[in-house]
C-alpha cells in the first residue's frame, strides 16, 4: 500500500481502523502517521465470574447462566460463543424460552436482522451470537452479555497444506469488547464462565491471522505486484 502511494497515487490516503490493535507500531508502519483514539460512550459494567466446572460442557453452563441472568438482570441478553455448532445445541436447550435468535456471518440478512432488532412485541430477546457481534454491531436493548469464553480461529498446518478452524480461548482484549457490548447504552452485567485467575493468565491480545494464515496467495500476490 505504502508502494502504491509512493509510485502511483500520491493522493492516496491510508487509514487503520481497530477497536483491539496497539495503534503505535502501526504508525510507526505508516511513516509516523498520527493516532486518533475515540473511546466513545461507555456506560459501567460489573463482572461476574463463573466457573462452568459444575457443568459437563459449555452449551450446558451457557443455558444455565442465561436462565440464572434472566432472573437476576434487566435487558436483552448477548451470548458470545464460538460457532455456529454451539449456537444451536444452546439454542435446543433454551427451546422453552422465546425470542432465542442466532447471529452469525452466515446467517440470511432477514435473520440477522431480526437479531440486531428491538423485539416487535417488547420481550425480551435472548441473541446466541459469534464474535461478529464484538465489535461491530450495537444490539440495541443489551444489558446483559454471556461471555463463553471462546473463539473460533482459522489455523493453517504447513504439513498438510490445509486451513482448519480451532476453537481457542478469547483473549483478554477480545474479552473486553465483548464485556462493552453490555454498556452500550445503559449500565450493564456481563457473566463470564471463567475465573478471574485464568483471566489472568490468558493471552492480552488475539494472535494476528498472518502468523497463522497460508501465506502462499500472499507470496504469489507480491511477486505479481513486483516484491522481490
Amino acid at each position: 500500500a505504502l508502494e502504491a502511494k509512493r509510485a502511483l497515487r500520491e493522493d492516496l490516503r491510508l487509514l487503520v481502523m481497530s477497536a483491539t490493535l496497539d495503534g503505535e507500531p502501526v504508525a510507526a508502519l505508516l511513516d509516523g502517521a498520527p493516532v486518533v483514539t475515540s473511546e466513545g460512550r461507555a456506560f459501567p459494567v460489573e463482572t461476574r465470574w463463573v466457573d462452568p466446572a459444575p457443568w459437563r460442557t459449555i452449551e450446558e453452563a451457557v443455558a444455565a447462566t442465561v436462565r440464572r441472568a434472566l432472573g437476576e438482570d434487566e435487558g436483552d441478553v448477548l451470548v458470545f460463543l464460538p460457532g455456529g455448532r454451539e449456537i444451536r445445541r444452546v439454542a435446543e436447550r433454551l427451546a422453552d424460552l422465546d425470542p432465542v435468535l442466532p447471529l452469525y456471518g452466515d446467517l440470511p440478512q432477514a435473520a440477522q436482522d431480526a437479531a440486531i432488532r428491538p423485539d416487535p412485541y417488547g420481550r425480551r430477546k435472548i441473541v446466541l451470537a459469534t464474535s461478529i457481534a464484538e465489535t461491530s454491531l450495537t444490539i440495541e436493548g443489551v444489558r446483559v452479555v454471556i461471555d463463553s469464553g471462546l473463539a473460533r480461529v482459522p489455523r493453517f498446518d504447513p504439513r498438510t497444506g490445509m486451513t482448519r478452524l480451532e476453537t481457542v480461548k478469547a483473549s483478554r482484549a477480545a474479552a473486553d469488547q465483548r464485556r462493552g457490548r453490555a454498556g452500550r447504552l445503559a449500565p450493564g452485567v456481563c457473566w463470564r464462565l471463567w475465573t478471574e485467575r485464568e483471566h489472568r493468565l490468558r493471552p492480552a491480545q488475539s494472535t494476528p491471522e498472518i502468523r497463522e494464515a497460508d501465506l502462499a496467495p500472499l507470496a504469489l500476490e507480491l511477486v505479481l505486484w513486483g516484491t522481490a
